[in-house]
């Protein structure tokens, strides 16, 4: 893929009316009696200040922030720009595999088989030298979303779904994801493809819109899923009434480094929710606006989260000191 180009850089406000995200202004996110409105003004001023030092460091950014309440957006920027997607087009593949299991053609405990030549390198389970090459949908479904594994995908695309040519045949019937798509290489192998910042939020909302015993399991696999130290999740403070369901994808490859995380912000206490989709892309040769474009993740999710209610706790400390897994130096072909 090759890298996009940086568009220019486009704000509601005048850089005269900027407002620096201070600790006393990030402090009214957890004020009760502040008004919505009022808050809502914070979180896009916080956001569109790292979008705009990302840009100036050559970073694209795509950003798509919603209340699921009202359906309004809060902030979006450049969300119709292709980014290549990483592991975040894991979502789609699941989208269509809870499709087969509603359908009742396949069930949680289908017993799948797979060859030693399936294997990919990743974090998974199943990705490691002399994993087993069997396993239930269950337990791939858990490699797929929980560890985020490639031999999951693979398996998932060539074994449940009938291959990478009939996954894009269906996820071209759904009109609001023209971008979404895998990058056949042959009948059996492929690239994840690219996606937009509006595309993959889509896909997350229609992944968890159905509350059945599947909708609940690949919920739960996303809201413990292990990359702690990752995007939006490295912020979390440990509230119980803060429940954090996302898929992060991490690639460094010559075409373009990208850092992206797409997720669902859950505040039992209040009942609300907020979803948010995050793309970055760094030129593949520049490590510090990769590095930029990875904290960039972090400092609005953390404006998110707060703007959710998730209040600061002395957990939030331990969950930034956790190491996240390795990760995928090239692209991955599946």
């Amino acid at each position: 893929m090759t890298t996009p180009t940086l568009p220019a850089v486009h704000t509601d406000q005048p850089a005269t009316s900027e407002i620096a995200p201070d600790q006393s202004r990030i402090a009214e996110f957890n004020q009760s009696g502040t008004l919505d409105v009022i808050k809502q003004f914070l979180l896009r001023q916080f956001v569109k200040k790292e979008i705009r030092e990302n840009e100036r460091q050559h970073v694209l950014t795509d950003v798509s922030i919603i209340d699921l309440q009202t359906n309004k957006t809060i902030l979006g920027h450049n969300e119709d720009t292709p980014h290549f997607a990483a592991s975040v087009n894991k979502l789609p593949v699941t989208l269509l595999v809870l499709e087969e299991l509603r359908a009742g053609r396949v069930s949680l405990d289908t017993m799948l088989t797979w060859q030693p030549s399936d294997r990919r390198a990743g974090n998974g389970l199943l990705d490691t030298p002399n994993s087993p090459l069997q396993a239930t949908l269950r337990d791939v479904l858990h490699d797929l979303l929980n560890r985020s594994g490639n031999t999951a995908v693979r398996v998932a695309v060539n074994k449940v779904l009938g291959g990478n040519a009939a996954v894009n045949a269906r996820l071209a019937q759904i009109a609001e994801i023209p971008h979404t798509r895998l990058i056949p290489v042959d009948a059996d192998r492929f690239y994840l493809g690219d996606t937009t910042s509006k595309e993959a939020l889509f896909v997350l909302r229609k992944v968890l819109e159905t509350q059945d015993t599947y909708g609940a399991y690949v919920k739960q696999l996303m809201a413990t899923n292990i990359f702690e130290s990752d995007g939006v999740r490295s912020q979390l403070a440990g509230n119980d009434y803060i429940t954090l369901v996302n898929k992060t994808g991490q690639l460094y490859d010559p075409d373009g480094n990208n850092w992206h995380d797409v997720g669902i912000v859950y505040n039992t206490k209040t009942s609300k929710a907020y979803g948010y989709s995050m793309l970055t892309t760094a030129p593949g040769d520049n490590e510090s606006a990769t590095l930029r474009g990875e904290q960039s993740l972090k400092d609005m999710g953390k404006y998110i989260l707060r703007f959710a209610g998730d209040a600061p706790t002395q957990q939030m400390q331990t969950n930034q000191a956790k190491q996240h897994p390795a990760k995928s130096e090239t692209k991955v072909l599946y």
